[in-house]
């Protein structure tokens, strides 16, 4: 009589530890970014883990840890916003260096300057949705407008912010679509970060 084989044991799940040792850091930094100073970062990242790991015991695709870490860590920026009402902030740090080390061109400060200069109506949902992470449904709904309106607010201040960084600098891209050069067309912004040109 053949012995009937045992069903296979399921893999340990990830601990709030392992996650820690792995998130961490990014997670810091991705909070950084989002935030007023380093001090609400680190609150908030304490946060995100008090979240996941109350939620870890629920986790049902394993595979797609990573974007469930990120989606928390998003939430917990937007609620952090929404309980002290203020505005998105603009402390948003683009790499100044792409991943196959190769110097660009740092453009935050013009950033900064143009999205400040931006209409209320445009700039408080692009910010929130491409600096602070907001999802455009929340978005709409933070400030009372229709999806449509949303949609259609984000993309009429990238093309502002575009025109604008177009009427300042003339740009040269790499093959990957990177800005290698910006040349000013008047006295603006637009410069070499600290990191290029080395």
């Amino acid at each position: 009589m053949i012995a009937p084989v045992p069903p296979p044991t399921e893999a340990p799940g990830p601990t709030t530890a392992a996650l820690w040792r792995e998130f961490s850091a990014p997670l810091r930094k991705f909070l950084r970014a989002r935030t007023a100073s380093a001090a609400d970062a680190e609150d908030l990242l304490q946060e995100v883990f008090v979240r996941i790991q109350k939620r870890l015991p629920g986790l049902r695709e394993p595979a797609k840890l990573q974007g469930w870490v990120y989606r928390i860590a998003r939430n917990a920026v937007i609620d952090h916003y929404r309980s002290r009402r203020a505005q998105a902030p603009l402390d948003f740090e683009p790499e100044a260096e792409d991943p196959a080390g190769r110097d660009v061109v740092d453009l935050t400060a013009s950033l900064r300057k143009f999205v400040a200069a931006l209409p209320p109506a445009y700039r408080a949902p692009l910010v929130r949705h491409e600096f602070q992470g907001e999802a455009l449904q929340d978005v709409a709904a933070a400030l009372g407008l229709s999806l449509t309106a949303t949609k259609s607010r984000v993309r009429r201040a990238r093309l502002l912010l575009r025109r604008m960084l177009d009427q300042c600098c003339r740009f040269e891209f790499d093959r990957r679509g990177s800005v290698i050069a910006a040349i000013p067309r008047k006295p603006c912004d637009c410069r070499p970060g600290p990191g290029a040109g080395r």
